[in-house]
């Protein structure tokens, strides 16, 4: 038979087969499949249609299964307990997952993540592997086809059937050392000018596709006839941070409410001048449609919200 064939069929009848088989009594079958005892009936008459002859002969007690009847009670139970599994969502055990989660997150973020989100993995899910991948041009499509499995960056998700969740709005701001030179001119709400920013060299942070729609300063800056000479650029934010430590550089980038990694470096942050002013933005967990209901991937991503700490 081609498969094809199979649509013919109603799979209802099937299962009354399984109930009748069970049961051997119409009145009974017929309660438990919610029916009158006169559909029950008719789908005994169906049953004999569908596979050429009698499966059930009546008796005073009820109705007692032919040979053909008691031949099928196997096979069908097994292809029903096969069906039922296919159709009901999968129990998913942590413990028995075994695979490889693919995650895109920025490194300082990495940082404070992975060693306590690994050390939860190997209790609750040691055979789980997890891949640290860079945020590239390809990423969103990377996850469309199942190579990615969940980013935390800045980028705007502007395309179709991919959900994001907001994690921490970001206050644009510049970053540089606590005795910086230009900290004495800006003590207190006072806010350093422009001609002041632009006579120190500039660490730039790449990130793709959230620089040119959120870092729109040489555009800016071009329009005053002014630009910023950088020095460095990389999309590597601890080198970048680390560079900052002992230079004069500055980095434009943004602080999150309770950020305090920029204090524990010897790094402090002070207001942009208004021409260098961006849109504001936000981190945020990204993940495409096909991993939105995926039972180990919800488990995968709520895992990481709950160590994630920006």
């Amino acid at each position: 038979m081609k498969i094809e064939e199979l649509a013919r069929y109603d799979i209802k009848l099937l299962v009354a087969l399984q109930v009748l088989l069970e049961e051997q009594n119409v009145s009974r079958a017929a309660e438990r499949l919610y029916v009158t005892q006169s559909a029950m009936s008719k789908m005994l008459a169906r049953l004999k249609e569908m596979f050429g002859e009698d499966l059930f002969f009546r008796t005073t007690h009820g109705i007692q299964p032919t040979e053909r009847a008691l031949a099928l009670k196997e096979p069908l139970y097994d292809a029903l307990e096969q069906l039922k599994n296919l159709l009901e969502p999968p129990q998913f055990d942590p413990a028995l997952c075994d695979r490889t989660f693919r995650i895109s997150i920025m490194d300082h973020i990495a940082t404070r993540l992975c060693p306590q989100l690994l050390k939860t993995l190997s209790n609750i899910a040691p055979n789980v592997t997890l891949q640290v991948k860079p945020w590239t041009n390809n990423s969103f499509d990377e996850m469309s086809s199942g190579q990615l499995d969940l980013a935390v960056n800045l980028v705007e998700v502007d395309r179709a059937n991919f959900y994001q969740s907001k994690l921490a709005d970001i206050k644009p701001c510049a970053i540089l050392r606590k005795d910086h030179p230009l900290i004495k001119g800006v003590q207190g709400e006072k806010q350093a000018t422009l001609d002041e920013f632009l006579m120190y060299s500039f660490i730039k942070m790449v990130v793709p596709e959230f620089n040119d729609t959120h870092q729109k300063d040489k555009q800016a800056l071009e329009t005053l006839g002014k630009e910023r000479h950088i020095v460095f650029e990389t999309s590597n934010i601890n080198s970048a941070l680390q560079s900052l430590i002992s230079t004069d550089y500055i980095m434009l980038g943004g602080k999150g409410i309770n950020d305090t990694m920029f204090e524990a470096l010897g790094l402090t942050t002070i207001k942009l001048p208004k021409e260098l002013k961006t849109p504001s933005f936000s981190y945020k967990a990204i993940w495409h449609q096909r991993q939105h209901k995926q039972p180990d991937q919800v488990w995968f991503r709520q895992t990481v919200l709950d160590h994630i700490e920006i």
